[in-house]
């Protein structure tokens, strides 16, 4: 299998200062073209460090993407990493620098600083930002591709969908990965690992299996470079054995998987009235897609903060209290449904802290609510 490495720079993401979303995006969309990562770093704003990270990278793995460091500031040094990482020599390209200044145009004058982002090297072929004033490089020498993109997310979104994806689909023309996932509430990881047994720890050839925890629960995937049907009967098996516990599959969620039980049961409309969650029920149901016809509907709901909070409006009503958390750094929480179907107040246990501990509150309701 071909190997694929993320370079994420920027001092930023090491401090904890900014969340590197870029990550997960490139990591779902080069699975999705058959260029699964099998390494992922993190690096300063060190041009050494980022040189022997290039190094390093391009040793071992045919496809490297970097994003950030290619602002105009004096820490913005991922084309001067990758240019001693290849021992060629920047140099300024008019037609990079005759875009920079049509840009600012309209904006006043360019700032000096900005002529570092039309430097370029021999090998590389810089790739148009539409949308922001760093342009990206392509470069494939040595049977090695590397791609540099911009850490503006928005930027390299859309670097990587009109310039990027489509050069490396045209250069290595391979099967994308195909990934199943099943979708489990109401059972710990290590509990839910040995009840799938050799499902999980001897899949069949060519077939990948990993399991991990989320706020919605427990995700089982799998996936493999082969035909997608391959994964069909594995998915089939592991819903059957998991039972009540799992709530779906792939794409599905458990706000619609309880919308959908309610809806069931006859009702059209359903609210929701909550106490020291933050409103994490109501975020929750709000984000579920569409429901398919029979589904309740979702009209909204009430933060109870302490005061006056107004009544729940709707056929039904999902009710949720967070209760405070022990030594040991467990909570409860306490959910109801009252309206036009009802079900008797129920205490669960939950783990977790912070907004962590929120959303699991949130989602172990809805669990409750779709058992029903």
């Amino acid at each position: 299998m071909n190997s694929t490495e993320l370079l994420s720079i920027g001092a930023e993401l090491l401090l904890g200062e900014t969340v590197d979303t870029n990550a997960a995006y490139l990591g779902r969309e080069l699975a999705a073209i058959g260029l699964p990562l099998r390494n992922a770093r993190m690096l300063p704003d060190d041009r050494a460090v980022i040189r022997d990270a290039f190094v390093e990278a391009r040793a071992r793995s045919v496809v490297v993407v970097a994003t950030g460091g290619l602002g105009p500031t004096h820490d913005d040094l991922t084309r001067e990493g990758l240019a001693d990482a290849l021992d060629q020599p920047l140099h300024e390209s008019p037609e990079l620098l005759a875009a920079l200044e049509e840009r600012f145009r309209s904006l006043g004058p360019m700032p000096a600083a900005n002529r570092r982002q039309a430097m370029l090297i021999a090998a590389a072929e810089a790739l148009p930002n539409p949308i922001g004033s760093a342009p990206g490089w392509w470069v494939d020498r040595s049977g090695v591709v590397t791609a540099l993109l911009p850490g503006v997310p928005s930027e390299m979104r859309r670097m990587w969908l009109e310039q990027v994806r489509p050069r490396l689909e045209a250069r290595f023309g391979l099967p994308p990965l195909a990934i199943r996932t099943v979708k489990a509430f109401g059972l710990g990881e290590s509990a839910l690992a040995e009840r799938l047994g050799a499902l999980l720890t001897a899949p069949p050839a060519g077939v990948d299996a990993g399991i991990y925890a989320r706020d919605d629960g427990i995700h089982v995937r799998f996936s493999t470079g082969g035909p997608a049907e391959t994964l069909d009967a594995l998915v089939a098996e592991a819903v059957q054995v998991l039972g009540d516990q799992a709530y779906g599959t792939d794409d599905d969620d458990l706000a619609s998987a309880a919308l959908a039980r309610i809806g069931a049961l006859g009702v059209a409309e359903v609210s929701s009235w909550e106490a020291d969650t933050d409103g994490a029920l109501l975020a929750a149901l709000a984000a579920a897609p569409p429901g398919t016809d029979g589904s309740a509907r979702y009209i909204g709901g009430v933060l109870d903060r302490g005061g006056p909070s107004g009544v729940p409006f709707g056929d039904a009503v999902i009710q949720l209290s967070l209760l405070p958390q022990d030594a040991g750094g467990r909570s409860r929480v306490r959910v109801a449904l009252s309206g036009a179907i009802a079900m008797p107040m129920t205490e669960l246990r939950i783990h977790g802290s912070g907004p962590q501990r929120l959303r699991r509150a949130a989602f172990a309701a809805l669990d409750a609510v779709r058992r029903i």
